[in-house]
């Protein structure tokens, strides 16, 4: 009998370790303001419930390096990334021979002892020349918040000779104070001691986006100037309704807190965001005058992103073996992540809502 158990036990191992059973990974995608004001939120709450969670892995909207190299010239994202590399390269002059050996040498010098602050400096001098702009970011945050209040004189030299100063680094978007990531997940990762953001945006569809929204702003502009030369045609009526279901109903204010991460996190504000980010969306197909080709371009576009971004998480998220992870994403792209992830067999979901709050 004993040996039987024994069989099945090493049975049920072996399935675990080829992958043929395969591990749940619960995912929390959080929608997330670009822009956070001071006294807007209580960072530290929405920080301490996450912590509770227990992440083995944060993605942030950043792109990997092979990504962003990929990019279009001209582009956005390209652009500015390359204002950094520009800007790294007449400071520091040269990019080192096995950049990526010497990154790993300074993470593990770094997670033995956090102080090597020109140590963190070079390490986020070769970030950037390696367009690794998320962990760039994250060892600035790290630097200003954290670091610098260590420094001594000749580290404090370092520093303005190869990164001026913080002005520097707002100009260049290295450093913003209020980004999601400088207030809730850089602090996150730091509290848990982790040294690393991972990369998962997707920015393959960004200039056929970018002409599908381009054709739709135009098209609603038409429907608008229509509606308001003639307020008893059709075109009215549409554009009327467009504007009432756009707005807060009593019913959503009732039910809104004063935490707007709770509020993002709402499945109401995902109707609301569609409505806001194409002309009313889906739901007026049909309806006099609304370009329903044009927005439905918008959104096979905005699918498209979407079902990369998720499918980057996934791939690293299954590579590092992950039980919990935390998607760091703009607010508007929150439900239809959740539903792209969902559709995998081997995750589960989490809402922000069903965290368990957070104590002081």
């Amino acid at each position: 009998m004993k040996t039987n158990i024994c069989i099945l036990l090493t049975f049920i191992a072996l399935l675990f370790s080829t992958g043929v059973v395969a591990q749940t990974t619960e995912i929390l995608v959080l929608g997330s303001d670009h822009e956070n004001k001071p006294g807007a939120e209580d960072y530290d709450m929405v920080v301490r419930k996450l912590t509770n969670f227990k992440p083995d892995m944060v993605f942030g909207e950043y792109l990997s390096p092979a990504d962003y190299e990929a990019l279009e010239p001209g582009t956005w994202a390209f652009q500015g990334m390359k204002k950094s590399k520009e800007f790294i390269a007449k400071t520091y002059r040269q990019t080192p021979k096995n950049l990526n050996k010497k990154i790993q040498e300074a993470q593990s010098a770094l997670q033995k002892f956090p102080y090597l602050h020109k140590v963190r400096m070079d390490l986020t001098a070769w970030y950037i020349m390696q367009s690794d702009r998320g962990n760039a970011d994250y060892q600035i945050y790290l630097i200003e918040h954290e670091m610098k209040k260590h420094f001594g004189k000749s580290e404090m030299a370092y520093y303005t000779q190869h990164f001026g100063n913080l002005d520097s680094l707002k100009k260049l978007r290295l450093y913003r104070p209020l980004s999601e990531y400088t207030n809730i997940y850089f602090p996150l990762l730091y509290g848990l001691k982790q040294n690393q953001i991972y990369p998962m945006d997707c920015q393959k569809y960004d200039r056929p986006w970018s002409e599908a929204w381009a054709k739709a702003d135009s098209a609603f502009k038409v429907l608008r100037t229509k509606a308001k030369a003639d307020t008893s045609s059709a075109e009215a009526k549409t554009y009327a309704a467009i504007i009432k279901y756009s707005n807060l109903t009593p019913e959503d204010e009732k039910h809104m807190t004063k935490s707007p991460y709770y509020n993002m996190a709402h499945p109401r504000y995902a109707e609301l965001n569609d409505a806001w980010n194409f002309y009313g969306g889906s739901r007026f197909y049909g309806w006099a005058g609304f370009p329903d080709q044009h927005i439905k371009d918008m959104f096979a576009q905005w699918t498209l992103r979407n079902e990369g971004m998720c499918a980057n998480v996934l791939r690293q998220a299954k590579a590092n073996h992950a039980k919990r992870v935390i998607v760091g994403v703009g607010a508007g792209h929150r439900k239809l992540m959740e539903d792209i992830l969902a559709k995998d067999p081997n995750v589960k979901i989490v809402s922000f809502l069903d965290l368990a709050p957070a104590a002081n």
